[in-house]
């Protein structure tokens, strides 16, 4: 037996009475496990495990498919289940976090990135930030974005508009911007929130009014990163209307 936190990141029902739920653990990464009996109405564990519940399960050695032998809740983001609106964002982070995790290898930074962003939207903070926040810190910890705010051509500290080569990854000064079409023309604001979302903490992010075009313009440059190994365009993700 082995117990671990598990966050539900979706479930799939299988046979009369069971369910396999995708869970997000610290210690063991992304994993499918098995929960028998739990749609009977006399469950006992089905209030412990729904989608985007947090709770400390115990789980059987099986290496393929453990079963959940029982299960306390240690968080359930009641707001965010209650709420269409709130589930559709929590939908949009879970989606991510299940492509860019390994079934059982820990990855406890990207664990706690998504109780925090769970946290703040059950909280009520504005979405934006939450997921610009969110999507900017699991950049860093997948070891991609930009780290370098000078042209990679002229070297120039970028103060004024740029243009992201998504392609070649890197940050270049309007007067330096090749006429291609596989870049994305960065704004003046949308270069200094990029530069803040690398030095700055959430509450600092929160406090700044994002215009659309702005927060528009980072989610491409942060989804493009993220998914450029997907089998899917970066726009399938897009949490921003």
């Amino acid at each position: 037996m082995r117990k671990t936190l598990g966050l539900v990141l979706k479930k799939q029902n299988i046979g009369e009475t069971d369910r396999i739920l995708t869970i997000f653990s610290p210690d063991l990464g992304k994993k499918r496990v098995v929960v028998k009996a739990v749609r009977r109405p006399t469950s006992k564990l089905a209030g412990h495990l729904d989608t985007f519940m947090l709770s400390q399960l115990m789980l059987t050695d099986h290496d393929e498919l453990p079963r959940v032998t029982s299960a306390v809740l240690a968080e359930p983001f009641e707001p965010i289940r209650d709420s269409l609106e709130l589930t559709q964002k929590a939908f949009h982070i879970s989606k991510i976090v299940e492509r860019v995790t390994l079934e059982d290898v820990s990855q406890r930074a990207i664990f706690q990135l998504t109780l925090d962003a769970f946290a703040r939207l059950s909280q009520g903070w504005q979405w934006p930030p939450i997921w610009l926040y969110f999507l900017n810190e699991l950049v860093n910890e997948l070891g991609l974005g930009p780290n370098d705010f000078a042209c990679q051509k002229c070297g120039k500290k970028l103060s004024e508009a740029a243009t992201w080569l998504y392609d070649e990854r890197r940050l270049v000064c309007e007067t330096c911007t090749p006429e291609i079409a596989d870049s994305i023309q960065l704004e003046k604001n949308s270069v200094k929130l990029l530069v803040l979302l690398r030095k700055s903490s959430f509450m600092s992010i929160h406090t700044i009014k994002i215009p659309d075009s702005v927060a528009k313009q980072i989610e491409e440059l942060l989804l493009r990163e993220i998914t450029q190994w997907f089998n899917k365009p970066w726009s399938t993700y897009a949490g921003l209307a």
